[in-house]
């Protein structure tokens, strides 16, 4: 059972990966199984589909990034400190072989998945623009953030900023080029 799960594992952290460098339509099951040392029926066996496959990395996905903004939020820092946490994870991802966020990836490719795979994708960016817009309300009450727009509208900004920050940052291939739109985005939230 432990060699099924840890295959399994293997399976979802290749498929994430090729997801986030290729996205979904740039890799294929042979891929998997050449990352792996398995043969590509063992990918079926657990993935009927790569839909099933990349639906199940996608939940992983927004478990866990979830997960580390929680931790983000329940560090002892003020609202700067944890917008300036919540840029740190998109950051971290690209300082990984420059890869991107798993869900802007798929928004690229978002005509290629079923309903279930669009909603998920709906489920991360809200939630992180759920997540950005406490924190900004947090900010507005502590004096440190001062912008003319609700916390709404200005959480959607900041996710919609992040994401195409990264890609931006990819593209040009400097991650300084991220961390000096970061910081001017930072300064304009004052």
């Amino acid at each position: 059972m432990n060699t099924k799960k840890n295959t399994l594992q293997s399976i979802m952290d290749i498929g994430l990966q090729l997801v986030q460098e290729r996205g979904y339509n740039g890799f294929s099951y042979a891929d998997i199984a050449e990352a792996v040392g398995i043969r590509k029926a063992s990918i079926h066996y657990h993935f009927p589909s790569k839909q099933d496959l990349v639906q199940a990395v996608l939940l992983q996905y927004r478990k866990d990034f979830m997960d580390r903004l929680q931790a983000v939020k329940e560090q002892d820092l003020d609202s700067q400190g944890k917008i300036t946490g919540f840029f740190g994870l998109y950051r971290e991802t690209l300082e990984d072989n420059a890869k991107l966020c798993l869900c802007s990836m798929m928004a690229a490719e978002l005509h290629s998945f079923p309903e279930e795979i669009r909603a998920e994708l709906n489920l991360f960016f809200r939630a992180n623009e759920s997540w950005v817009e406490d924190v900004l309300a947090q900010g507005q009450e502590e004096g440190v953030f001062n912008f003319s727009t609700s916390t709404e509208e200005q959480a959607k900004i900041l996710v919609a900023f992040v994401q195409g920050a990264q890609l931006m940052t990819r593209s040009l291939g400097d991650i300084h080029y991220f961390d000096t739109l970061v910081a001017s985005c930072m300064s304009s939230l004052k």
